[in-house]
C-alpha cells in the first residue's frame, strides 16, 4: 500500500496532496500542464524532496519530515517510465531492459532470467536483438515498461506514457498497457492530461489544479458528479454551481447562481441522495449538470414547456462527427453560447441538418432551452 501526504513549494507554486493506493491499483493524476502531476511523481521517486509530510510504501518509510527520514531515490523500490522512454539507441531491446539490473550488479544468470520473464510478459519475444530505432512507438513503450518491471518494483510511476505515441498507436496500445499493469499487481501512479485515459486506467482518479486536488473519486464519481467546470468540460457536460433557493417538489429544486451583479436560476431534478430521508437544506451549495444533447436551440423565443430558457450569442460551432457539409442526421455539431451572467459557455449538441435549418452562424443571438428533468442537481 502506498500512503502519501506531502506539501512542496516551488517559487510561487505550492503542491499539497494526500492519497492512498493499494497493490494492484492504478491511481491516476489528471490535470493540465502546470497542475503538479509530474512534481508529485518526482516527490514519490525521491528526485525531489517534500517540504513536509510523509511517504510510505508497504512497511518502508520513504520520507517523514518529523522523523527526518529521506530515503535516497536509488534505495526506493520504484520503477519509472518517462514520457519519451529514454531508451539507449545503441543498445538492443535485451540490453536496454538489462541495464538497470546490471547497474545493481545482479549475476548474469539473474539478469537473463528476469529479462526473459519481462520480455514474455510485455509481449516482446523475438525482438530481443532489435535496436529502439527498429521498433514502433508502442514497442518502444513496452521496452521502457519492461526495463522498469525488471527491477521488481513495488511502485510503478508512469509520466504521460502515451504522450510520445500518435493517435492511432495510442488507441492500439491502451488495452495492452492495461493488461500489463493488471498482471504486474503492484501500485501504479499514472500521470495524464487525457480524460479518456484517466477513465480507462484509473481505479482512483485525482484531478489536480494549481497543486491542489479539486476532486478525487472513481470513474463514475467524475462522470456523474463533477465538482468543477473543468471536470464537467472534460466529461462533456454543461455545469452550473450555486445554492438551492427553493424546492418546487420532492425532487425538483431551483438552483441560484451568480456572476458579478447578476443572479440566474436553473430548475433541476435532484439526483438520488445517499440517505433518501435526508434532503439538502435551502442555501446548500449545489451543482447542476446538463447533457449538451438535451439542449434545444431556437431562433426566436419559443413557447416551450422547458423550465430553463436562456438567450445567448453563438461563440463557436464545432463539428464533432460525421462528414462536414453532409447535412445528415448522423453529422453532429457542438454549438457554444455565451450567456450573460454565466462564467462558462453553454454548449448544445445538435445535428448538422438542424443547424442548417436554423441557419446558425457565429455571433448570432439564439435561445437555448432544456427541461428540469434533463438537468441533474446534487449537493456539492
Amino acid at each position: 500500500m502506498l500512503q502519501a501526504s506531502v506539501t512542496r513549494r516551488l517559487n510561487s507554486f505550492q503542491l499539497q496532496m494526500q492519497f492512498n493506493a493499494q497493490a494492484g491499483e492504478t491511481l491516476v493524476l489528471l490535470g493540465e500542464s502546470g497542475s503538479g502531476k509530474t512534481t508529485m511523481l518526482r516527490l514519490l521517486a525521491g528526485l525531489l524532496t517534500p517540504d513536509s509530510g510523509h511517504i510510505e510504501l508497504g512497511s518502508v518509510c520513504y520520507f517523514d519530515s518529523e522523523q527526518h527520514i529521506v530515503l535516497p531515490a536509488q534505495e526506493r523500490a520504484i520503477g519509472m517510465v518517462f514520457q519519451d522512454y529514454i531508451l539507449f539507441p545503441h543498445l538492443s531491446v535485451f540490453e536496454n531492459i538489462a541495464f538497470g539490473l546490471q547497474a545493481q550488479h545482479h549475476s548474469r544468470l539473474q539478469v537473463q532470467q528476469r529479462v526473459d520473464e519481462v520480455i514474455e510478459r510485455v509481449h516482446l519475444s523475438g525482438l530481443e536483438r532489435r535496436k529502439p530505432g527498429q521498433l514502433s512507438g508502442g514497442q518502444q513503450q513496452r521496452v521502457a515498461i519492461a526495463r522498469a518491471l525488471a527491477l521488481q518494483p513495488q511502485l510503478l510511476l508512469l509520466d504521460e506514457p502515451m504522450a510520445a505515441l500518435d493517435v492511432q498507436t495510442r488507441r492500439e496500445v491502451r488495452q495492452e498497457l492495461r493488461q500489463i499493469l493488471r498482471e504486474a499487481n503492484i501500485v501504479t501512479v499514472l500521470v495524464t492530461h487525457h480524460y479518456l485515459e484517466a477513465l480507462l486506467f484509473g481505479q482512483q482518479i485525482l484531478v489536480l489544479d494549481q497543486g491542489q486536488v479539486i476532486q478525487q473519486g472513481t470513474q463514475r464519481d467524475l462522470l456523474e458528479y463533477p465538482r468543477s467546470s473543468y471536470i464537467a468540460e472534460l466529461v462533456g457536460m454543461n455545469f452550473f454551481q450555486g445554492r438551492i433557493r427553493a424546492y418546487e417538489a420532492e425532487q425538483t429544486c431551483i438552483i441560484q447562481f451568480s456572476s458579478g451583479t447578476q443572479n440566474m436560476e436553473v430548475v433541476a431534478t435532484l439526483k438520488e441522495q445517499p440517505d433518501p430521508g435526508q434532503k439538502a437544506a435551502i442555501g446548500t451549495e449545489a451543482c447542476v449538470i446538463v447533457d449538451p444533447r438535451n439542449i434545444t436551440l431556437y431562433q426566436s423565443q419559443p413557447e416551450s414547456s422547458a423550465r430553463n430558457l436562456f438567450q445567448g450569442q453563438i461563440i463557436q460551432i464545432l463539428p464533432i462527427s460525421g462528414a462536414a457539409g453532409s447535412h445528415s442526421e448522423g453529422s453532429r455539431l457542438r454549438v457554444s453560447l455565451f450567456i450573460s451572467g454565466n462564467t462558462t459557455p453553454l454548449t448544445a449538441e445538435i445535428s448538422e441538418a438542424s443547424a442548417a435549418r436554423l441557419n446558425l452562424q457565429e455571433g448570432q443571438q439564439i435561445f437555448a432551452a432544456f427541461k428540469a428533468s434533463e438537468a441533474s442537481a446534487y449537493s456539492s
